[in-house]
């Protein structure tokens, strides 16, 4: 890796240069004027402009990180870091024997170290500020006082014991990732969150220069904050750092632009030692992609995505239960939220809150920054990481025909074709996974559908068997009886075959894959009964994922077996294979009516955010256009569907309407797509009884319980 350097020439009029994000910079103006007065000095000017760019080679093991392709991934990137150990710093806990502080999920190897012997030596030890050495290795102890958060009743949480009195943690190297390199200089950013502390420990409005996380992680004496404390001796920089080591650190121009989205101001620029990365530098800029994040702010970015420490966890660092992101943390930046009380964070799964949380938040982690001369630093190469790293299960490898399987199924590829009404061709994976009544079984042609099975024999069959409830095994085959709603009708009981749900792969991350029901296979309102309601408390949430009566507006209870769609379509291996998904619910584009609050399902609708406007309705195979009938929006129902109350067009393609989660221009309405695929933001009344649902689900691809079942050309 090769750079160029300012190199000095003459002492006293040429000085070493840094660039403008680590320090005082010499204008171009000042290197001019010094270049032309040397050309009036004999025997120097030559000099200066053979030398004043030297060539700066980097070791082969630092280099900058690099991005690739990887539509795998939710940014369709993969980033990989070089990295390094410099300084030390609590991490491994000391245990006597298994420890059950931390949930499995969320325990790393290395992060417990189990010695009774020398768990025994430290209990034993004489400790000087809560720290001693044995042999060649250092130790910090720490009681609950010590901990900035200690609350064991919390999930996800450390949990502290009835008698603990001291933990005890091993100073480790800590590995960063290098984020750049300028001028014989390197960026370091963590690789993991080493601690936790409030942004600011006093309430009210703050901003980076005054606040006491500054002051700690640079070991700052108390005029350095508002709330007074003495950080000297006892911070970040003090306490990871030997004396040797932070000669090697750099004193940085810290820059502290406003909240670009809520224009908050953010102080002055500062200079210091450590520092947190701010909006500028992992969102929205050049720089943020130049340090390996995806720069847009609207996407879960691996690459943002970090856990902590044992010590970090044990201060207090909240980690996620979230399937697809158990064990990760959330991490402040420098900037200001909102308002000046707040500060922005990234969270478990690497999306970006530019509103904030509270300053005084205490169970955020910190994921510390830096600049280092690498002529004077002691270091140590420690290998790469990649944003894939992180992912849930680590990647499991896979052989055989499974992986070939998961090599298949993809994002849409959608091709612009002029031809067509949309303008469009779009190609989907599909997935067979669950099984669901769909297929009428008849006896005669013209008794069903164009897709009913006519088969009298097994008509007959089902007419005569023994039912002992709605669902019968025949043959090794599994079919439903349902009476029919037509009154008049010759059969009073239809019958259907249960079959396998087909899905198509709307967006393919992390080793999971977002999936959507290829037909309308259920009719059912958003709500039961007519009230405002949200997403949140609505009784199609509480239905499609089993939930109990306190989860609906309505009270009612669908947690009893094969009260729910999630237990009718899935055998309990399957539902394992279900991810539990962090479901947003945006306000409604048009009119700004409030969608509810987040929640974690397994089984959703699609959201208006995720169907016209935004990137990952484009990612999804949809127009973004909100005034085209998108024929990716278009569904047909399945025989049950229809035989359940589903409205549909019958002069032809047989569409549906369908409702999205999302609220309309009330809180009595939802969201809703025709059968051209046109969006109808106003919605349609919550109680609709004859809408088609169209459920989504968040697959685990290390799972076996699935098929892949070729593809699918809307054209």
């Amino acid at each position: 890796m090769v750079k160029w350097k300012y190199q000095p020439v003459i002492v006293k009029l040429i000085i070493p240069l840094q660039s403008a994000e680590k320090g005082i910079v010499m204008s171009r103006r000042c290197i001019a004027v010094l270049l032309i007065l040397c050309l009036f000095i004999p025997g120097v000017s030559t000099l200066v402009f053979s030398q004043a760019l030297e060539q700066v080679t980097y070791p082969e093991e630092i280099r900058e990180p690099s991005v690739e392709t990887d539509y795998s991934l939710s940014t369709g990137q993969v980033t990989e870091w070089s990295c390094i150990t410099f300084g030390s710093y609590p991490q491994t806990e000391i245990v006597a024997g298994p420890s059950a502080a931390v949930d499995d999920y969320a325990v790393q190897k290395g992060n417990f170290l189990e010695d009774p012997d020398l768990y025994e030596k430290l209990t034993q030890a004489e400790w000087n500020d809560d720290q001693t050495q044995i042999g060649d290795a250092r130790y910090l102890r720490m009681n609950r006082e010590g901990a900035v958060s200690s609350a064991s009743d919390r999930d996800g949480h450390y949990r502290w014991g009835e008698g603990d009195e001291w933990h005890y943690f091993r100073f480790d190297p800590i590995r960063w990732r290098v984020i750049g390199l300028d001028n014989g200089a390197v960026c370091l950013m963590a690789d993991k969150l080493l601690d936790c502390q409030p942004y600011n420990i006093n309430d009210g409005p703050v901003n980076w220069e005054h606040s006491t996380v500054r002051s700690w992680l640079n070991s700052y004496p108390a005029q350095e904050n508002d709330a007074g404390i003495d950080y000297q001796g006892k911070g970040f920089l003090d306490m990871a750092f030997s004396a040797a080591q932070q000669d090697a650190i750099i004193k940085t121009k810290v820059e502290n632009r406003p909240n670009g989205h809520y224009n908050t101001d953010c102080g002055k620029d500062t200079e210091d030692y450590v520092f947190l990365l701010s909006n500028d530098e992992v969102f929205s800029s050049d720089t943020a992609a130049r340090n390996g994040f995806y720069a847009a702010s609207g996407h879960d970015d691996p690459a943002k995505r970090f856990r902590s420490t044992m010590y970090a966890k044990c201060r207090g660092a909240w980690w996620s239960s979230v399937n697809g992101y158990m064990g990760n943390s959330f991490w402040f930046m420098r900037t200001n939220g909102y308002n000046q009380e707040s500060v922005t964070y990234i969270c478990d799964f690497g999306y970006i809150y530019r509103r904030g949380t509270i300053s005084t938040c205490e169970d955020a982690g910190l994921l510390p920054a830096l600049w280092i001369d690498l002529d004077r630093a002691e270091y140590e190469a420690a290998g790469t990481v990649s944003s894939k790293d992180i992912l849930k299960g680590a990647s499991r490898d896979s052989e055989g025909e499974d992986q070939r399987k998961r090599d298949k199924i993809v994002n849409p590829t959608v091709n612009l074709n002029e031809e067509e009404p949309d303008g469009k061709e779009v190609t989907y994976s599909l997935v067979s996974f669950g099984s669901y009544p769909q297929s009428e079984i008849v006896s005669e042609s013209g008794a069903g559908s164009e897709n009913s099975i006519v088969d009298p024999a097994l008509y007959d069959k089902l007419e005569k068997a023994d039912w002992k409830s709605n669902e019968l095994e025949l043959d090794s085959k599994r079919y439903l009886r349902l009476p029919s709603h037509d009154e008049s009708a010759a059969e009073c009981v239809r019958y259907f075959a249960i079959e396998p749900l087909i899905w198509r792969a709307l967006e393919v991350r992390d080793g999971t894959v977002l999936l959507l029901s290829n037909s309308a296979v259920e009719c059912e309102p958003f709500q039961k009964d007519l009230q405002d309601v949200s997403w949140e408390n609505c009784t199609l949430r509480s239905w499609l994922n089993g939930y109990g009566a306190s989860a609906n507006a309505s009270a009612i209870d669908y947690s009893g077996s094969l009260e729910s769609f999630l237990d009718i379509a899935f055998s309990d291996k399957e539902q394992e294979a279900i991810l539990e998904t962090s479901v947003r619910n945006e306000a409604n584009y048009y009119f700004g009516m409030d969608s509810g609050n987040e929640t974690n399902d397994r089984i959703f609708t699609l959201a208006e955010s995720e169907l016209f406007i935004y990137d990952s309705a484009q990612i999804h195979g949809f127009s973004r256009r909100d005034e085209v009938a998108d024929r990716a929006k278009q569904f047909k129902p399945t025989d049950y569907a229809i035989r359940k109350g589903i409205w549909y067009e019958e002069d032809g393609s047989r569409n549906v309407f369908w409702i999205t989660r999302t609220t309309g221009y009330t809180h009595a309405n939802v969201v809703y797509v025709d059968e051209s695929g046109y969006m109808y933001n106003r919605g349609i009344l919550v109680t609709c009884k004859d809408a088609a649902i169209i459920p989504a689900l968040v697959l685990d691809l290390d799972s076996t319980v699935y098929e892949y079942a070729g593809t699918f050309t809307i054209k």
